[in-house]
C-alpha cells in the first residue's frame, strides 16, 4: 500500500494553536516533502512587512495564485529534491528548461549543497524558472571588480528577474532564518533576535542585506554583467521567529515585522514538560535541520513518548565529553504532533528545548552593539 492510497486523513486540520485557517496551507498539508518545501519557499508568509533602508520582496499580480494551482497538481518527481534526498546520493534531479533571455547567466545555486539556506535558494531558483508574469534572467551570479590590486569579488546576486507586465527587472536578495527572542524584552529591537548557535542576529543580518548585498544591482559591474539595468532591489525574507512559552511581545510590528510571520515557542527543559503535560493526545518528535522549513508529517513510528524524549534531552544538555560542547549548548528543535489519520502525525507547533544557561547567554549576545555599517558598493570602490 503506497503513501498516496493510505495517506493522512486531509480533513483533520485542527491546529493545535487554534489558530490555523480552516485548510492548512499547502506547505502544511502536501504529503510529498518535496512539495512542502517548495510550497514553504513560496508561498509562506514573509517575516518582514517593510524592511528599513529598503523593500520587502513583491510579487507580480497574480503570480502566486498562479504558482499555488500549478503546485498543487504538480507531479514531486519532477520536483527539487530534499535535503534528505541529496543526502543520501541517490536522486535524479528533474529536468529543468533553461529560460530565453539571459540564460547564459542563470545558473541552479549550489545544486548539491546541503545546507538549510543553499536549499531554499534552490526551491526559489526552480519556482522562478516555472512562474507565470516574470521571466528569470540571472541566478546566484558573481559581481567582480578589477582594481590596481587584481580582481575582487564583490558578492553575489541571488536573483534578477524580469515582470512581464511592466518590463521592470528586479533584483532579489533571499534568506531563509530562524531566530529567537530571548526573555521578556520591554523595547525590543531586530538585535533582539539570535539564531539558535548565537552566530548572527536578525538585526545585523538584515544590514548585510541592505548595506551590502542590495546595492550590488547597482553597480556598473552588475549592470555589465546583466545587460539590464536594475529598477527595483527588494529582500526576499522567509523563516521562523520563537518566544519564550510562545508568548509574543507588543511593539514586533514598528520593527516592520509580518503581522502573519511564522512564529514558534521555545521553553527550557522542564517548561516543555510541563507544556506537553497540558496538552495530552499529541505526540512529539524531533526536527532534524533538514526538516527547518515546511510542515512536518510523519508516521507514528517517527514520533516519541515524552518521558523518554525529556530523558533524552536531559542526557544530551548534561554529556560529559570535552568534545560534545556543541551538544550541551546547542538547542534542540522539537515538534508537537496531532493525528493526522491512518497512523500518520502532522505539526501543530513547533520550538526549541533550550539548554540550562542558554537564555543568559541569549541575552548577552542580544545586547552586543550593532555591527558598523558597511561600505555601499553603487558608487566605486
Amino acid at each position: 500500500m503506497t503513501v498516496r492510497e493510505l495517506g493522512p486523513d486531509l480533513s483533520l486540520h485542527r491546529g493545535g494553536d487554534g489558530n490555523l485557517p480552516p485548510e492548512p496551507p499547502l506547505w502544511r498539508r502536501a504529503l510529498s516533502p518535496r512539495t512542502r518545501d517548495l510550497a514553504w519557499a513560496t508561498l509562506s508568509p514573509p517575516l518582514l512587512s517593510a524592511v528599513a533602508g529598503a523593500a520587502p520582496a513583491h510579487w507580480p499580480a497574480g503570480t502566486l495564485a498562479a504558482w499555488r494551482h500549478w503546485l498543487e497538481a504538480a507531479d514531486p518527481a519532477a520536483l527539487p529534491a530534499t535535503i534528505d534526498e541529496l543526502a543520501g546520493g541517490h536522486v535524479a534531479f528533474p529536468s529543468d528548461p533553461v529560460p530565453g533571455p539571459g540564460a547564459p547567466h542563470a545558473q541552479d545555486p549550489a545544486s548539491r549543497s546541503l545546507r538549510l539556506g543553499r536549499h531554499a535558494e534552490r526551491l526559489l531558483h526552480f519556482a522562478l524558472r516555472h512562474m507565470e508574469g516574470l521571466t528569470l534572467l540571472a541566478a546566484n551570479v558573481p559581481v567582480r571588480r578589477a582594481g590596481a590590486h587584481g580582481i575582487r569579488t564583490l558578492g553575489e546576486l541571488d536573483f534578477v528577474w524580469r515582470e512581464q507586465a511592466s518590463g521592470d527587472v528586479v533584483h532579489w536578495e533571499m534568506a531563509a532564518k530562524f531566530y529567537l527572542m530571548p526573555g521578556a524584552v520591554a523595547a525590543p529591537t531586530l538585535h533582539d533576535f539570535v539564531g539558535p548557535n548565537m552566530v548572527d542576529r536578525l538585526g545585523d543580518k538584515l544590514g548585510h542585506v541592505v548595506g551590502r548585498q542590495l546595492p550590488l544591482g547597482r553597480t556598473p559591474e552588475a549592470r555589465t554583467l546583466l545587460g539590464h539595468v536594475v529598477d527595483r532591489s527588494e529582500v526576499y525574507l522567509l523563516g521562523w521567529l520563537f518566544y519564550r512559552d510562545g508568548q509574543v511581545p507588543a511593539g514586533l510590528d514598528g520593527l516592520g515585522i509580518a503581522p502573519d510571520h511564522l512564529q514558534g515557542w521555545w521553553s527550557t527543559l522542564d517548561g516543555w514538560r510541563a507544556r506537553a503535560a497540558a496538552r495530552p493526545g499529541l505526540r512529539w518528535c524531533r526536527l532534524p535541520r533538514s526538516g527547518w522549513l515546511s510542515g512536518a508529517l510523519v508516521p507514528a513510528s517517527g514520533t516519541e513518548e515524552v518521558d523518554a524524549l525529556y530523558a533524552t534531552l536531559a542526557l544530551r544538555f548534561a554529556d560529559p565529553r570535552h568534545d560534545h560542547g556543541w551538544r550541551r549548548e546547542a538547542p534542540v528543535m522539537l515538534c508537537e504532533l496531532e493525528p493526522a489519520g491512518h497512523g500518520w502525525w502532522r505539526e501543530c507547533s513547533r520550538g526549541f528545548v533550550v539548554p540550562p544557561g542558554w537564555e543568559a547567554r541569549a541575552m548577552a549576545r542580544a545586547a552586543e552593539p550593532a555591527r558598523q555599517g558597511v561600505q555601499t558598493l553603487a558608487d566605486g570602490p
